[in-house]
């Protein structure tokens, strides 16, 4: 008897029917469920498999629940009388989190592993006059997301969830880690006669300008008996009857064949993404007969569209139907609910990215609803779909936990490239979303070291290439592609300059939503508030970042209304500089620039265009016109930059900018006029002589450029390159526009700022408390022989230490000291990168050549652990643990 948390073994993760494709035959939903919460073995052993025990309750399916510790497994029942059907009658669950067992009538009939995949099992030799159905559906919580197997990709781990990972298990009661459970897709019975099919692959090409369609069918008999019949597919054509193609089948009892049948298309049209044409979808119909009757029916729509690519180290190239494209792009991750998703909600937002310019969208770590796919179809929105694995799996985990990942991961990859394989807005497939083994994931330390998780990446990208050759695949979204932490979690935003990428799958900041947002629901929104506040923190809020890149924390600021609008300004303000700087290098050497993240998945604190509520964010218009078909851009080439954002010129040195035209509008063509024109808007406010000095500058500057503006398919373009002596301080404005065939067709302008005072270096925040008690012993100052020691102790997730400066013993800067650390040999210099492992506790020596004096004592140094945090922590040797703020 499996007991809860046990799940699956490795060697069964599925033994149901795989059902991607709704039977279009009759069918019933089933209704009345009563469900009760018990772990799995608890509830077999009080035989809830047969209905019985106590505590059940009407409950409503499908809905999305939530699991946390000591509530990990619902049961369900319902009761529906013998069907009125002469053939066989299947159960299809539409999708269910994690881990499901269904009885009728007290039998097991097996097991389904996975949330997206809708799957079944024939009821028909277990039917008797009135049955009971009973359902137990397990999400098993896993604390420490490095050591997860369980492939749920964005719903248990990352940031886009509520207590997102980032919160290290540190929210005080009533906040808990949650997971998605139970049935989250309609239950239903379909009746169907003895040959059923199971799929349908749809292999549309072209030859010259006629389309060829090849149907690959896999047929399943769910009688024991041999049954011969035939399969038709049928292809409707505009103007003309449709095409017809039959053959017969024998299948023996019990068996699968895959039936494959071509047919041409004389006059097929090409599909295309939405800002280069038309998106004419087919249809094709499958019909299965035995016995001298219809026995299954499927349908799905198809295109004819053609990709070609050129991706792998250090080169990236993609076109559809021959032409290359600058993928203007938004990361898409719509809800944590997905049974509130529906075709409304995804029309909505697919009508808000083409209104924002956005013509691709990732599906971050997560599998969405059928209607999502179609409806991108429908409206030419190309979608780069990742398998939901996000961040590290069995790290030090034992070799069964390994192999039950790794099978699992294979099995749905295999059913999700079979879903979704006949749509062509679907235009790549993602094995892992930030595995621990990129180059860019150092500071997890020895779980990056030892390249945890590559092999099983690297051979989810091969079976993507036998899977479905169509289509380009990546083994990890980071890896050839970039994810820009710059302005917000990996360094400045300044630094965004200096970067040439391949392509950017992910870049922006956390805003705060409206003040009237229905977003700040269940969010603590009294002020002043904690800069640690626990409601904050479990919404998505990351004080780091805030603190050390964004725009401060909660404390710096006067009201909630003043501290929204700045965050909201900072987020559009990075998001607008860093797409338009990436469209500047158009095939030169990026090919695409993706916002993360196109609308917050909760009511919360994150990095949505639109937050949870999908009220938009300033954010949302910066890309918009950072993503204009046609963009006239200014990039400045010498400045020092504002805190948080903005630009400042020193008088000494002449403003340089550069004005780069991109245009990817395929109508237009041809050549155009750059006018450009700085203009100083307010003086800084000189006085005596520098007011007389500031008089006689010269403060605007105008003029005029031809430009042969790019095609649609060639890189930008620089237009003109402006030096110009602006030693009058003050605020400026640049503003530039083109025009073509006497019409404008974009306005552009930057602020800027000319001042001979720059920002004084800010000290850098102090590490909040929740994590400097997981990353140190506050009470571990100790007297040294030779100085003093500090304990540090990882309690966040697998790290390093790459800095430990700036120490001040009791307020006075410690000089001509040496840092060493305790080893099983004796002391030994610091190493530049020092692991951090989960729970190790590493005694640092501070050697200065003398002891410290007696009694209380306060240590404080500037340490770094990338990715967790950095700044000042203060370590104490009384009660009081924790100095500062």
């Amino acid at each position: 008897m499996r007991t809860q948390g046990e799940l699956l073994s490795e060697g069964d993760v599925s033994d149901s029917l795989f059902m991607p494709i709704t039977q279009r035959v009759s069918a019933r939903e089933l209704t009345g469920w009563e469900a009760v919460w018990m772990p799995l073995g608890e509830g077999e052993a009080e035989r809830l498999t047969i209905g019985r025990g106590t505590g059940w309750k009407p409950i409503e399916v499908p809905r999305q629940l939530a699991g946390r510790e000591g509530r990990q497994a619902i049961w369900y029942r319902t009761e529906f009388p013998r069907p009125d059907h002469a053939g066989r009658v299947v159960l299809r669950i539409g999708g269910a989190f994690l881990a499901t067992n269904v009885w009728l009538n007290g039998r097991l009939l097996g097991s389904h592993y996975g949330y997206f995949a809708p799957f079944g099992f024939d009821l028909t030799p277990y039917l008797k006059a009135e049955n009971l159905l009973v359902i137990c559906c397990e999400s098993p919580v896993e604390p420490q997301p490095e050591k997860k197997r369980h492939i749920m990709g964005l719903f248990n781990d990352g940031d886009l969830k509520p207590y997102p990972a980032c919160a290290y298990s540190s929210l005080p009661e009533p906040y808990a880690i949650e997971v998605p459970v139970g049935l989250w897709q309609p239950v239903q019975l379909e009746y169907v006669g003895s040959i059923a099919i199971d799929w349908l692959r749809l292999k549309p090409t072209f030859e010259g300008t006629d389309g060829r369609l090849e149907l690959e069918a896999r047929l399943r008999n769910l009688d024991g008996r041999q049954m011969e019949g035939e399969v038709e597919l049928s292809v409707p054509s505009p103007g003309r009857d449709p095409l017809r193609l039959r053959r017969e089948v024998r299948l023996g009892g019990g068996t699968e064949q895959t039936v494959t049948m071509r047919l041409a298309l004389p006059g097929a049209r090409r599909w295309h993404p939405w800002r280069f044409g038309e998106q004419p979808l087919y249809h094709a119909e499958i019909v299965a007969r035995s016995e001298g009757g219809e026995s299954s029916r499927i349908d799905d729509l198809f295109a004819f569209r053609e990709l070609g690519w050129d991706i792998g180290p250090r080169r990236w190239s993609f076109a559809v139907n021959g032409r290359p494209m600058f993928l203007r792009g938004a990361c898409y991750a719509p809800s944590y609910r997905l049974d509130e998703l529906n075709a409304q909600t995804f029309a909505s937002d697919l009508a808000t990215a083409k209104q924002a310019n956005v013509d691709a969208l990732r599906v971050v770590a997560n599998v969405l609803p059928a209607d999502f796919y179609r409806q991108a179809d429908e409206a030419g929105m190309l979608v780069l779909q990742d398998l939901p694995l996000t961040g590290t799996y069995v790290y030090h985990g034992r070799t069964d936990e390994t192999k039950f990942f790794e099978t699992a991961a294979r099995e749905q990859q295999a059913q999700m490239v079979t879903l979704l394989h006949n749509h062509p807005s679907v235009v790549m497939w993602i094995a892992h979303d930030e595995p621990p083994w990129l180059a860019t994931n150092f500071d997890l330390g020895d779980v990056h070291a030892v390249r945890q998780n590559h092999s099983i990446d690297q051979d989810l990208k091969s079976h993507f290439d036998k899977l479905d050759p169509s289509r380009p695949s990546i083994a990890a979204s980071g890896d050839v592609d970039l994810h820009l932490g710059l302005g917000w979690s990996a360094g400045p935003w300044r630094d965004i300059a200096h970067v040439e990428p391949l392509m950017v799958t992910a870049f922006g900041a956390q805003s705060l939503p409206a003040v009237d947002s229905p977003a700040w629901d269940g969010i603590e929104k009294r002020w002043p508030v904690a800069d640690e506040e626990p409601a904050w923190r479990y919404a998505g809020f990351q004080p780091v970042n805030w603190a050390e890149r964004g725009v401060g924390l909660p404390s710096s600021h006067q009201a909630l209304a003043e501290y929204v609008a700045l965050s909201q300004s900072y987020q559009a303000d990075l998001v607008k500089y860093a797409a338009e700087h990436l469209r500047t290098r158009k095939f030169e050497s990026c090919w695409g620039a993706f916002a993360y993240h196109m609308v917050d998945p909760h009511k919360g604190i994150g990095f949505g265009l639109l937050d949870g509520a999908r009220i938009p964010k300033l954010a949302l218009e910066a890309l918009t016109e950072a993503f204009k078909a046609t963009r006239v851009i200014v990039e400045p080439l010498a400045f020092e930059p504002a805190r948080p954002f903005g630009f400042l010129q020193n008088p000494r040195v002449p403003f340089a900018a550069r004005l780069v035209i991109v245009n990817d509008d395929p109508q237009l063509v041809g050549r155009g006029i750059v006018r450009w024109s700085v203009t100083r808007e307010k003086a800084a406010g000189a006085r005596g002589l520098d007011r007389v000095r500031d008089a006689v500058q010269k403060k605007s500057y105008s003029g005029s450029v031809e430009v042969e503006v790019p095609t649609a398919f060639e890189p930008a373009v620089s237009a003109t390159t402006l030096s110009l002596p602006l030693a009058a301080e003050g605020e400026y404005r640049l503003e530039a526009s083109l025009t073509m065939s006497g019409q404008i067709v974009d306005r552009t302008w930057l602020s800027f700022n000319v001042t001979s005072t720059l920002p004084a270096i800010q000290p850098r925040p102090e590490i909040p408390r929740y994590l400097a008690e997981r990353l140190a012993d506050l009470r571990s100052l100790r007297p040294e022989a030779q100085g003093l020691s500090f304990t540090l102790e990882n309690r966040t997730r697998p790290a390093v230490l790459t800095g430990v400066t700036g120490l001040r013993l009791d307020g006075v800067l410690v000089t001509g000291h040496q840092m060493q650390i305790e080893t099983n040999a004796g002391l030994a210099p610091l190493p530049r990168r020092l692991d951090m492992p989960l729970g190790r506790r590493l005694v640092l020596h501070v050697v200065t050549g003398e002891p410290i004096g007696a009694g209380a004592h306060s240590l404080e140094a500037d340490i770094t652990v990338p990715g967790i945090a950095s700044g000042r922590l203060v370590i104490e040797n009384d009660s009081n643990a924790y100095g500062g703020g």
